[in-house]
Parts: C-alpha cells; structure tokens; sequence
C-alpha cells in the first residue's frame, strides 16, 4: 500500500475536514496534518511494514528492485505483526513514522478473530491517517496470458467507514452483529474521489 502524500482532495471544506469517523478504532492517536513527503539531500525516507504472511515474504524482493532502478529511498522499515502478542508498541511507532514520512509501503497485517485479540490495526491505520480511499488497478500485462483478455479498469472502495466502522459484537456463540455506519459527508467525498480520479485519467465511470 503506498500512501501519495496522504493529501485530501481539494473539494472538501476545511469545517468537514475536521470531522471523525464514527469508529473507536483511531482512538487515543492524534489527527494528522497535512505536509510534504520527509526528504534530506535528494533521498525520501518511506515507512515499510512488512507486515504478514505474503506481505512479509516479498519485502525483500521489493526492496532488491528499488536498489536496482537506483530510487532515491531510505527504508525506515518496522517489523509489526498482528500474529504475535505486544505488538502495540511496534505498532504505535510505525503509525509515528508514516505520519512523519508522508509516504509508506505496507503489508497486510493479520487481525486475531477471537474475542480476546486486538482490533484490525489495519482498519485503525486507516482511520487514523484518512486513507479514506481504496484504489485498485486491473491491467493485463503484455507476455502475461491469462483467463481474461485486454483487461483495464480500477476499482475504487470507500475505507474507513461502512463494514469498516469496527462496531461489532457477539451478541451469542456463533451470531455476530455488525453495525455498518456511513455517512453523507464521506459518502460524497469518495465520489469525487471517483470521479476525479475517471477524468484525470482518461476512463469511464461505471455505478
């Protein structure tokens, strides 16, 4: 997952900006505000977090072709994982580090599913640091045959609130009730998220 700057898109009103997602998954960490990708001498520093399972396999390979094309990065790399116990601390820093640097690369990190595990630090990323917008790009690539031909579209999802919103609970063994909360102000934003993103680059807008 990169993170461009974390910039908000222009449309938004600075008195909607101030406003907090209905979730008490960000609590206890600070807003963050808005700046420039952290750079000394000609080099940016991005946050990596390797994360679980395939995230954390790759990493090295990623790593390896950004030494090769020669891009000017410094990893200041954080090894948090949602599978071992006191992870939080790890946690906390890197989410210190990101809103430090501006820019990242991030695993997904495991989230425990019983009722004695941490909430999705993934989910709480995203909250804390307005990564209200889940871009996702399907190309086929020239050489590469597969099931689907001359494929090209993106996919844009809403991701901090909705399913998202972390208000759940097990009301009985085996029943989960889950609370989906959406509103106007996010509903609209990542609309013209969408549609911004259509016009700038060219493509047709599907709903």
């Amino acid at each position: 997952m990169v993170l461009p700057a974390l910039a908000r898109p222009s449309v938004l009103k600075p008195t909607q900006q101030a406003l907090r997602s209905a979730t008490t998954l960000a609590a206890g960490f600070p807003r963050v505000s808005k700046r420039l990708p952290t750079k000394y001498g000609g080099v940016y520093t991005v946050t990596l977090i390797p994360g679980d399972g395939i995230g954390a396999e790759i990493t090295d390979s990623v790593k390896e072709i950004f030494e090769h094309v020669n891009a000017p990065i410094e990893w200041e790399q954080y090894d948090v994982s949602g599978e071992t116990p006191g992870g939080e601390a790890v946690f906390k820093q890197a989410l210190e580090s990101l809103k430090r640097n501006r820019v990242g690369l991030k695993g997904i990190l495991y989230t425990p599913i019983d009722s004695t595990g941490h909430n999705s630090w993934n989910v709480a990323m995203r909250q804390q640091l307005d990564i209200y917008a889940s871009v996702v790009l399907c190309k086929s690539l020239p050489g590469f045959p597969t099931r689907h031909n001359n494929v090209d579209f993106a996919i844009i999802r809403e991701n901090t609130e909705g399913e998202y919103s972390g208000l759940e609970h097990q009301s009985y063994p085996g029943v989960v009730e889950s609370l989906k909360v959406s509103t106007r102000y996010k509903a609209e934003r990542i609309i013209r998220f969408a549609f911004d993103f259509a016009q700038k680059n060219g493509r047709k807008v599907n709903r």
